[in-house]
């Protein structure tokens, strides 16, 4: 009569090195139920989560040096070094957070991946004019919207927290946790739409949302074309130095429409832009589908 293995004996019976097959068939289970959507939003929770302890704790401390809930009364480079501190408490709370949730619900392998294949100038260049022609073609949906309130001051520390913190910090979640972990379970194309989403939805505000979510596409497709986070880490901190000169200099909330004078000249940005928009929008689509194949048949690669 054949022995039946109890598990303990099949753990001793493996191979050194090789993981007993129930332990295996345990590991593998836990990497195909993470994640789910379930998942998605608790990790959104805490990145929520996250701010509202750190800016509690920038209350309390308020309250104590004697400012009070007033923070509008703070100098602009004093109001620039209090958000960049914020910024950077709640986000390192966020992403040790995430990482030790994904542990948690059985995420493994790599999660942020780097390659100088993500310097190639022409890419970033196009991406980069790419991100202008959407926000060119978004522009008639984000006028109907309630107009940005954001207050991160100015000066130095300011422009650390926008081109340097917020760069690395959310390109290290939306693109290296979020995306990489969705393309696991389900492929390139789901883990390009839902992170872009991810990182709309962080940014809280509805002009914000919709933006963010649309720029996400375009740093979503440039990580999965470079495998590379230094390619979405550089076109992050052009956009946002952009954004900084725009609000530093009276043109945060300013729309092409506003800034340009003829109506005609406007009409030819914008047909140009959703040209652009367009014709790149089909190319990253039929790249992510020959992706998606290679994938599925790394033979046929």
């Amino acid at each position: 009569m054949e022995e039946k293995k109890t598990p303990a004996s099949a753990a001793e019976s493996a191979a050194p090195g090789q993981m007993p097959e129930t332990a295996m068939a345990e590991d593998g289970s836990n990497r195909r139920k993470f994640p789910t959507v379930g998942d998605m939003l608790a990790m959104l929770g805490i990145a929520l989560g996250a701010q509202i302890v750190v800016g509690t704790v920038a209350v309390v401390f308020m309250i104590f040096a004697g400012y009070g809930f007033d923070f509008k009364s703070l100098e602009p480079e004093a109001m620039g070094k209090l958000m960049a501190v914020l910024y950077f408490g709640s986000m390192s709370l966020t992403l040790l957070g995430l990482l030790y949730y994904r542990r948690a619900r059985g995420g493994r392998g790599t999660w942020a991946r780097f390659s100088a294949r993500g310097l190639n100038p022409a890419l970033l260049l196009w991406a980069f004019v790419l991100i202008f022609a959407v926000g060119v073609v978004l522009e008639p949906l984000l006028r109907l919207l309630p107009e940005l309130s954001l207050n991160v001051g100015r000066g130095f520390w300011t422009i650390l927290s926008l081109v340097v913190f917020a760069p690395v910090f959310e390109e290290l979640i939306c693109r290296g946790i979020v995306l990489g972990s969705l393309r696991d379970k389900f492929g390139v194309t789901t883990a390009w739409l839902v992170s872009s989403l991810f990182f709309g939805v962080l940014h809280g505000q509805p002009v914000q949302v919709i933006s963010a979510s649309v720029i996400g596409l375009v740093l979503g497709y440039v990580y999965l074309a470079t495998d590379s986070l230094w390619s979405v880490m550089i076109l992050h901190a052009l956009n946002n130095a952009v954004a900084y000169l725009a609000m530093a200099t009276g043109h945060g909330n300013a729309l092409l429409i506003d800034m340009v004078g003829s109506g005609t000249l406007y009409v030819l940005i914008y047909i140009a832009a959703l040209a652009l928009s367009a014709v790149s929008g089909y190319m990253m689509v039929r790249t992510l589908r020959r992706m998606k194949e290679t994938e599925k048949n790394p033979s046929a690669a």
